[in-house]
C-alpha cells in the first residue's frame, strides 16, 4: 500500500515512513499467510529479493521457510533489528535507485506496489536488474473485482490491529483512498492514491519490463508469477 500523508492521529512512536506508514503499527501485523501461496510457487530454497519489505513480514515468513531474504526497504526503522533473524540480509535503500552487485531467483513485490503508477515501473525496473536469467518474479496486485464503494466502513482483523477502509474514490483507472488502523486505543489514518490495473493495464507494464504472467497464484487473482520474456535466437 502506497500513502502520501497522515489524515490523523499519531503513531505510536512518531516512526512514520515516507510513504506514510506508521512502523509500530506495521510491526504489530501478523505472519501473512500469504507467503505460503508464495512458496509453494517457487522453488525450495530460492533466494529473494523482497523490494518494499517493510517490518519483515514476509521476509521473515519466507526465511523460515528456507529462502533467504534481501529485505529493502527506505526507512531504516522499517528494518530495525530485522538483520538478526535468520536468512535475512537487510538493505536501506529506494526502490528506484537500488543496484546491487549481486542476482537472486526471485524478486517479490507485495503491499501493491505495482499500484503504484511511477514506483511501480521503477519496482519492475529494479527487480528485472536484479534477477537471473531464469528468475522469477512475484507481484500482487488489487483483484479486478473489488467493489471499493460496499468496501467502504468495513473493518478487518489482522492479528491486534484492526483495518478500516474509511474512503474509495474511483475516478476512471485511479483509487483516491484512505485506511485507518487502530492497535488499541492508537488509531492512525493513512491515505493513499493507486492506479488499478485491468489484465490489459498489467500485461502491458509488464511487458514493458520484460516479463510475461505466467499465472495467478490465487483464484481472487491478487498474486501471480511472472517470468522474463523469452529471448528470440
Amino acid at each position: 500500500m502506497t500513502g502520501d500523508r497522515s489524515l490523523g492521529g499519531e503513531p505510536p512512536t512518531g516512526v512514520v515512513s515516507p510513504d506514510g506508514s506508521p512502523v509500530d503499527i506495521y510491526r504489530a501485523l501478523p505472519r501473512p499467510d500469504d507467503a505460503d501461496t508464495i512458496h509453494a510457487a517457487i522453488p525450495a530454497g530460492s533466494s529473494i529479493l523482497d523490494l518494499g519489505a517493510g517490518t519483515g513480514r514476509f521476509a521473515r515468513a519466507l526465511a523460515s521457510l528456507g529462502h533467504p531474504v534481501i529485505a529493502v526497504d527506505q526507512e531504516p526503522a522499517m528494518l530495525d533489528g530485522l538483520d538478526a533473524e535468520p536468512g535475512i540480509s537487510t538493505v536501506v535503500g529506494s526502490i528506484e535507485t537500488l543496484r546491487l552487485d549481486e542476482t537472486v531467483d526471485v524478486a517479490l513485490l507485495a503491499s501493491h506496489l505495482l499500484n503504484d503508477d511511477a514506483l511501480g515501473r521503477a519496482a519492475l525496473a529494479t527487480a528485472a536488474h536484479h534477477l537471473a536469467p531464469d528468475g522469477w518474479l512475484v507481484a500482487e496486485v488489487y483483484a479486478p473485482n473489488i467493489d471499493w464503494a460496499t468496501a467502504v466502513g468495513h473493518r478487518s482483523i489482522l492479528g491486534p490491529v484492526g483495518v478500516t477502509l474509511m474512503r474509495a474514490v474511483v475516478d476512471g483507472d485511479v483509487l483516491d483512498a484512505a485506511v485507518r488502523y487502530d492497535l488499541g486505543e492508537r488509531v492512525w489514518d493513512q491515505p493513499f492514491v493507486a492506479v488499478l490495473l485491468d489484465r490489459r493495464a498489467l500485461d502491458t507494464r509488464l511487458l514493458e519490463a520484460g516479463f510475461v504472467l505466467e499465472r495467478w497464484l490465487d483464484a481472487g487473482r491478487r498474486w501471480f508469477l511472472a517470468r522474463r520474456v523469452p529471448q528470440s535466437v
